[in-house]
């Protein structure tokens, strides 16, 4: 009698051409699409993945850092020689490289580095940026400044007002009674806004006192928006602190 001829298939992992015995069956009933030793191998790469790390102190052979593990903390021993290079590389390095130098993550570098106290130099820091602002402009030469108006070209001709020019009768009527149809919208808003400028101001170090916001803004010299934006956030003029008397 001649053998009974065995069936094949190929391994879609593998690619090699085994016998059928070689498959495990799944609980469907079907032949799985991997062989038993390609299924090994994937599960023992899992199993080595995923496998829970007991707690304690490790060295990884790679990067030859000492690190602890406790539950899912994991925490860096820094030695003296990454801390002298941590010193030395943060104020005029970027994170990016300084980290890959240090082989810490980013995140983890600067932390300590604020734990340290240390700080990106600004001398440094206005290198980089003048550096980048090179950058885009050799790119915006290089690309023609699309970003910019050519010549003869406007964003809005309707309502462009070029120095110089002068309103038609026609145009100024327009203005007019749109400011007219926005005060009947908004009664109240031109007497706030009197209000708001007729309040009186002081100036706390020197104790002068002004009738209005645009009084002590004229006798400093900047705009009274200005102004009321540094005494509403409590900032200094000048080096001097001012106040509504209203509002103390």
């Amino acid at each position: 009698m001649t053998k009974k001829k065995q069936r094949r298939k190929v391994c879609t992992h593998c690619g090699r051409e085994l016998p059928i015995k070689e498959f495990y069956v799944t609980k469907r009933g079907h032949t799985a699409s991997w062989c038993k030793e390609c299924q090994r191998e994937n599960k023992r790469a899992w199993y080595n993945r995923t496998r829970k790390v007991p707690d304690g102190i490790r060295m990884d052979p790679e990067t030859g850092l000492c690190w602890s593990k406790k539950g899912a903390a994991k925490r860096i021993y820094w030695t003296r020689r990454m801390l002298d290079d941590l010193k030395q590389l943060f104020p005029t390095t970027k994170n990016e490289e300084m980290a890959g130098i240090l082989g810490v993550s980013v995140r983890t570098a600067i932390r300590k580095a604020r734990e340290l106290g240390l700080w990106k130099s600004p001398e440094w820091q206005h290198a980089i940026n003048m550096s980048h602002v090179r950058m885009a402009h050799l790119e915006g030469m290089r690309l023609g400044w699309p970003s910019q108006f050519k010549k003869g070209e406007h964003f809005c001709p309707e309502n462009e007002y070029k120095r110089g020019h002068q309103l038609s009768p026609e145009e100024r009527e327009k203005q007019k009674k749109g400011m007219h149809e926005w005060y009947l919208r908004h009664p109240f808003a031109a007497r706030d806004r009197a209000k708001k400028l007729m309040k009186p101001v002081r100036c706390v170090d020197t104790g002068e006192t002004y009738q209005s916001i645009v009084e002590a803004a004229r006798h400093i010299g900047i705009r009274p928006s200005y102004l009321g934006y540094k005494i509403k956030n409590g900032k200094t003029v000048n080096g001097l602190t001012y106040s509504f008397i209203n509002n103390q």
